[in-house]
């Protein structure tokens, strides 16, 4: 595999300028830990998000009969 440093490639191009032009200064969340770092992944993450969602909002699924 090649060293991109070497020969860098187009979406490199574009990352090292948007760096020198500043475009990444400033972002929500810099210096602030990423969440869920470190942890375990959550296969049904999307069901706990779900099940959150819809406690929260007070809305409930038609109820069979």
């Amino acid at each position: 595999m090649k060293d991109p440093a070497e020969n860098p490639t187009w979406i490199e191009e574009l990352i090292e300028k948007a760096i020198a032009d500043g475009e990444f200064d400033d972002l929500p969340g810099t210096g602030k830990p990423i969440p869920g770092a470190g942890k375990k992944d959550d296969e049904l993450w999307w069901v706990r998000a779900w099940l959150k969602r819809n406690r929260e909002s007070g809305s409930q699924e038609a109820e069979g009969p």
